[in-house]
């Protein structure tokens, strides 16, 4: 993917569906940080009109439109409205997503439907939709933010599992097409560890207490470097977190001890003390929450040396060269003494 030549974020008009709250909300203010236009999506107006304002306060430029990502009409029309205020889009980036705690026989077919329709067709219709646009614009950027759980599934999470599974495939046939074709648009899958965002409050929930990620918890901030750092390099794959890529390790070098592992303590990890309150979640309706970060600020790491060194490769190149140099030294001083 070298011949994929993107603009400088500064150049470019991004647009972030799921940019109401979390993950999205912290992605377009960094962006527009950046000197980015950036398009804002989401079924949250309210949210999206105070993230506009906090935009052009800074100085950014921005603008919103209310969208369902499940109705293609309504992704369409955020692109059309990026197209007529800024003339193109440069990056797409998906982020919207639902989910539903619930083991997988009390986990309904119209749940796992929902879920489909709006973590998996909702990134079908984003991207379907931006590829014209992005060819006109002479190349750019298709960024999908996932979750770990697109490489190791966890009990409770069937749905989401499943849906985040789904496109990982399509965003993999894709990114050979377009790369058949020598078209010069970029294809990134971010996969986040758990980060502390309202997603866990908004979710659907079944059990008795409140939900929560498997910890260790990052900082918003993790996903929107990752975001920033695919809009403007053409990466095939980036872990937001250490324990992201930890947890694809596991999963395809020990799937059974994952197995063993999840079983025992997956659960658990997934589990608050906190009784559960607002248990229909946000699968059908916007919560109306419009925090970049949610109850877990205490255990999340503002920042992971493992991403941080992903998303720059001279200093990794650079610690590589003097791990190596280093080790060559200690072998050429025991040779002396031998």
């Amino acid at each position: 993917m070298s011949r994929v030549k993107l603009r400088p974020l500064e150049q470019q008009v991004a647009v972030v569906v799921g940019g109401s709250s979390g993950i999205g909300r912290a992605t377009a203010l960094r962006l527009a940080a950046a000197g980015t236009k950036v398009v804002v999506a989401a079924r949250n107006e309210a949210g999206l009109s105070t993230l506009v304002r906090e935009i052009e306060d800074a100085g950014g430029q921005a603008i919103y439109a209310v969208c369902d990502v499940s109705d293609r009409a309504q992704v369409e029309s955020v692109a059309e409205a990026a197209v007529a205020k800024f003339g193109r889009i440069d990056t797409w980036v998906a982020v919207a997503a639902v989910v539903v705690y619930a083991d997988f026989e009390h986990t309904t077919p119209e749940e796992f439907r929902r879920l489909m329709e709006v973590n998996f067709m909702g990134q079908v219709h984003g991207f379907q939709v931006a590829l014209p646009h992005l060819r006109r614009a002479g190349g750019g950027a298709l960024v999908s933010v996932g979750s770990g759980e697109t490489v190791i599934s966890m009990p409770l999470n069937s749905a989401y599992a499943a849906s985040k599974h789904a496109v990982e495939g399509m965003l993999d046939a894709l990114r050979r097409e377009l790369r058949a074709a020598g078209t010069p648009i970029s294809v990134t899958s971010i996969k986040p560890a758990a980060i502390n965002t309202p997603f866990f409050d908004n979710g659907r929930n079944k059990m008795a207490v409140k939900p929560k990620g498997a910890p260790p918890f990052y900082d918003p901030g993790v996903v929107a470097d990752c975001v920033l750092y695919a809009a403007t390099h053409p990466a095939r794959d980036l872990y937001a977190g250490g324990a992201a890529k930890l947890m694809k390790v596991t999963q395809h070098l020990t799937p059974r001890v994952a197995d063993a592992v999840l079983a025992k303590f997956g659960i658990p990890m997934e589990q608050t003390k906190e009784a559960a309150t607002d248990t229909d979640g946000n699968l059908y309706e916007t919560s109306g929450d419009a925090r970049v970060k949610g109850d877990f600020g205490k255990q999340a790491l503002p920042f992971s040396p493992y991403t941080w060194l992903a998303t720059h490769p001279t200093a990794r190149r650079l610690l590589l060269a003097c791990a190596v140099g280093g080790l060559g030294t200690r072998w050429a001083a025991r040779a002396r003494t031998v």
